[in-house]
């Protein structure tokens, strides 16, 4: 019988590597390489003013609302924004520390937010660093220079797990500092109140910016194969309980999934897009899902 190797994309693999930047660069290169062009172009489009028609003006920027009410041809000029703005909020609270088997939930969100700067740097992008937990621990500014990856993942490896997590918090800090059409990626496991987490998205969809959370999650808080009786410690706190799993498997299942399935519909209901992820999926999968994702809703390049 073949055995069929991993994935190279394979978070445990990905591991092995030493560095990184290494690590973002296999993932992301392995996916391009793959691709003629990158499907996501970070550009926007914002309105300007008016302009009377002349020859040689395109006739779909006519403004036929203007025209109506004036019986005179005008149309729209606009500013186009060349580099997409995004910002990455990366969770380090206790939790994301937990880790079954393979890597820790924040060993695999550090991996993810790796790449995806690489990826958006890599199309001059400009790119932001926000790790937070009950507060924001630290801010990399927005910049678009392939260079600028180095200080990105310097402020990726300083940091341990600890402490309580609040999403909202973290994002109210930088409430009216994000500009316009911004790019809001949060990467978390959301045990954390997520119906204020979504209102104080909010603010930023006022602000026309389009939000994508990261719901990362171990494969054992999604299925919770323990048998024997086990002591469950809280990883952001001092709590710790001894029990038999057997005894609230089902209880617990329930809860998570309805949890999951509250959360997923808040996202929906809100157009906000979320995504699952067990800590167990190649990076290359989640990556390419964005890429596609992102083609639905933003400009080919040329």
């Amino acid at each position: 019988m073949k055995i069929m190797d991993k994935s190279p994309f394979d978070p445990v693999t990905l591991s092995k590597i030493a560095g990184m930047e290494l690590r973002a660069r296999q993932v992301v290169d392995g996916i391009l390489s793959g691709i003629h062009k990158s499907p996501y172009q970070g550009s926007s489009i914002e309105f300007l003013e008016h302009k009377e028609y002349s020859p040689g003006s395109e006739i779909k920027h006519i403004d036929w609302k203007v025209h109506a009410r004036s019986d005179k041809y005008y149309v729209k000029q606009f500013e186009e924004e060349t580099n997409l703005r995004c910002y990455l909020f990366l969770d380090t609270s206790g939790s994301m520390g937990y880790q079954s088997t393979g890597v820790s939930k924040y060993e695999y969100a550090s991996n993810l937010v790796a790449s995806l700067s690489y990826l958006l740097l890599k199309q001059s992008d400009l790119v932001g660093l926000i790790n937070f937990r009950d507060k924001v621990l630290q801010y990399v500014p927005p910049r678009s220079r392939i260079v600028h990856l180095r200080v990105l993942l310097n402020a990726l490896v300083g940091f341990k797990t600890a402490g309580k997590s609040d999403v909202a918090a973290a994002l109210g800090e930088f409430e009216g500092k994000i500009g316009r059409r911004s790019l809001i990626i949060i990467v978390s496991d959301f045990f954390d109140d997520v119906e204020k987490v979504i209102r104080q998205i909010k603010h930023f969809q006022s602000r026309k910016s389009e939000i994508i959370l990261f719901h990362i999650l171990d494969p054992y808080e999604l299925t919770f194969p323990f048998e024997t009786i086990t002591y469950f410690e809280s990883l952001e706190d001092e709590r710790r309980v001894l029990a038999d799993p057997k005894s609230i498997k089902e209880h617990y299942l329930a809860g998570i999934n309805r949890f999951i399935e509250q959360f997923k519909q808040l996202c929906y209901e809100n157009r906000i897009e979320y995504q699952l992820i067990n800590t167990a999926t190649p990076l290359d999968q989640v990556l390419v899902n964005f890429l596609a994702k992102r083609k639905g809703s933003s400009s080919l390049k040329g």
